[in-house]
């Protein structure tokens, strides 16, 4: 078990791995922190054991006025402890000697089978921090969602569910543009430990829209910027906040869809008959959502070579991922927007 030390820092996942002689685990985590915006952008703290002990402030003292020769009344404030913990993600590699043996490169071969397993792993990873602990018996951690269903996070709609495609035509109609420039302002409002998000998480229709609304609604095209990251890719920015694109899941599935219900039907923006989507405000670090590595900080990449029990060689790729939010105002999701409304 761990305490966490919000003084103690942490070393970036691809920094830590370059310390490293090994050139396969760099190369294979630098190619999963490309792949994976959430691997990118959320700091990962290294803990010694499986599970992680955080303290949250609960309630304050009472303070009181008092008179000459009064006494004070005696107070207490208290806090709430909360557990998080890590769970085993991984798979292992297997090349077949026929492969290697007819390939012209071997070594390309092998390096295109870890890349592979990398992208999923990256992907699995993406899923998992939106929707794990959705699915009841799941070995995975508790994703964004279920963070804010336990009350680690805030919900927010937005109103009516859509914004008209007469946004993109009309020149004098952009009330409802504007409102949904206004809600991610309250959204990101909402952040209260913090100045604004570290990054905005969203699907590419919904980036897209939001640049076609900055365009269109009183000339804000000023609100977006672009830049780019630490490999060098271009990357939108709203207010100064990185629009971080996710993409299909490991089965090809997107993992933001447009899937939720808007809000003015009255359903669930998880019941998956409509054509909404979400966006997430989060703040990271000691304030914010950080996402931990159990066993030290352990990525484990090893390369087996041919094993007796088959004809063919095994390398495995093993982390002990998991996540943890330190306030109830670090994550904030603006749900039930239609981008389709807009293209």
């Amino acid at each position: 078990m761990a305490n966490y030390d919000p003084l103690s820092g942490g070393v970036p996942l691809l920094e830590a791995a370059k310390c490293g002689g090994d050139q396969l685990k760099t190369g294979v985590v630098e190619t999963f922190i490309q792949e994976s915006p959430i691997a990118e952008m959320i700091p990962w703290m290294s803990i010694s054991g499986n599970a992680l002990k955080s303290q949250e402030e609960g309630t304050l003292p009472d303070l009181q006025f008092r008179s000459v020769n009064e006494q004070y009344n005696r107070v207490w404030g208290s806090d709430t402890e909360h557990f998080w913990g890590v769970t085993i993600l991984g798979a292992e590699v297997y090349i077949d000697n026929y492969l290697t043996r007819v390939a012209a490169d071997k070594m390309d071969l092998k390096a295109k089978q870890y890349a592979k397993v990398i992208r999923a792993l990256a992907r699995k990873l993406d899923y998992t921090a939106v929707h794990g602990g959705e699915t009841a018996g799941a070995k995975d951690f508790d994703g964004f969602n279920e963070l804010i269903k336990s009350g680690f996070g805030q919900d927010l709609s937005v109103p009516n569910g859509t914004v008209p495609a007469d946004i993109l035509t009309s020149t004098s109609n952009y009330a409802d543009g504007q409102l949904f420039l206004d809600k991610m302002e309250e959204a990101n409002d909402l952040l209260r430990n913090q100045s604004s998000a570290n990054f905005i998480l969203l699907n590419r229709q919904t980036r897209r829209a939001i640049t076609q609304i900055a365009r269109k609604v009183n000339s804000g095209f000023s609100l977006i910027d672009v830049g780019t990251d630490q490999f060098g890719r271009q990357v939108s920015s709203w207010n100064g906040i990185p629009l971080k694109i996710v993409g299909d899941d490991h089965q090809g599935n997107a993992i933001l869809g447009q899937t939720e219900d808007a809000v003015a039907t009255g359903g669930d923006p998880d019941a998956g008959s409509d054509t909404c989507s979400s966006l997430y405000f989060v703040a990271t670090g000691d304030m914010g959502v950080t996402g931990l590595l159990g066993a030290g900080g352990t990525f484990e990449v090893k390369d087996f070579g041919e094993i007796d029990g088959a004809p063919g060689s095994v390398g495995r790729i093993e982390l002990y991922p998991g996540m943890a939010s330190f306030s109830k105002y670090g994550l904030v999701r603006l749900h039930s927007f239609d981008p389709t409304e807009t293209v």
